[in-house]
């Protein structure tokens, strides 16, 4: 018997260092000491977009009081879209092509891969100046940022409408990770420009994953986050709890039938 109750509590001791084993993978922003306040640098500069081939790019051109020289620099046929698309030259799509470059009007071929939005605006802007008298207004904005999601968080893309975005806000739009999804193995497959993928792991339930340079997404990124031990479980558990009634059934009935055979 005493032996029993060593195993007993072996066991139990086992269970419980285990699940504060889990419960130490599931909290965000971890720091050893669990200080009060602390702080964390950030590679902002990392999450700058940079445009790539296969990118759509929305460029808008306008001069104050020159409609005339806007409609030069437009692909819009008429001032009815015009209109449509807020005035003066709107937002114009540009596919990047397989070369890093895009069609643009009257300038012809623009190479744009590598340059971020603010660096291609400024370009855009002197090349326009070139051939004006008056200072243009120039907008440039990506217009297919999107991050794709499989896996404990879900299938889902998610379409940014800004220009910048970190992991926790992107999880946070589709209402979080379950408590089985293992934060600390998160792959992040991200693109590169010459079309291959690059396979990231981070931790991000760690605090210094602000550090990462991986903190802010790029776009087209795919998150890709592992389910725990515990929800790969859950059909094996379904299954032997069926086979457990089920079992538990015809051992009633055999118990039944012989208790009344015996009689």
């Amino acid at each position: 018997m005493k032996l029993d109750i060593v195993k007993v509590f072996s066991l139990l001791l086992l269970l419980g260092s285990s699940s504060c084993t889990s419960y130490r993978k599931i909290p965000y922003f971890q720091v050893e000491g669990e200080p009060k306040v602390f702080e964390m640098k950030s590679n902002a500069e990392k999450g700058v977009i940079r445009f790539q081939p296969e990118d759509i790019i929305a460029i808008s051109v306008n001069v104050v009081g020159e409609q005339q020289i806007v409609s030069d620099y437009s692909l819009l046929t008429s001032a009815a879209d015009a209109g449509a698309e807020g005035g003066g030259g709107g937002g114009q799509t540009y596919l990047v092509s397989s070369a890093g470059e895009i069609n643009f009007p009257t300038l012809g071929l623009i190479k744009v891969a590598g340059f971020s939005p603010e660096e291609l605006r400024e370009h855009i802007k002197q090349l326009l100046q070139e051939r004006m008298k008056v200072e243009p207004i120039v907008n440039v904005r990506l217009a297919n940022f999107r991050i794709y999601f499989l896996g404990d968080a879900g299938a889902h893309q998610l379409v940014i409408n800004k220009d910048r975005i970190d992991i926790f806000e992107a999880l946070a739009t589709g209402g979080d990770l379950s408590l089985s999804g293992r934060r600390d193995n998160v792959l992040i497959r991200r693109k590169l420009p010459d079309g291959n993928f690059k396979f990231i792991r981070i931790d991000i339930s760690k605090a210094d994953i602000s550090t990462s340079p991986y903190f802010y997404l790029r776009q087209n990124d795919l998150i890709y986050v592992q389910p725990g031990r515990a929800a790969l479980m859950q059909p094996d558990l379904a299954m032997m709890g069926t086979i457990t009634s089920i079992t538990s059934f015809i051992l009633g009935i055999i118990a039944i039938v012989t208790m009344f055979t015996r009689k």
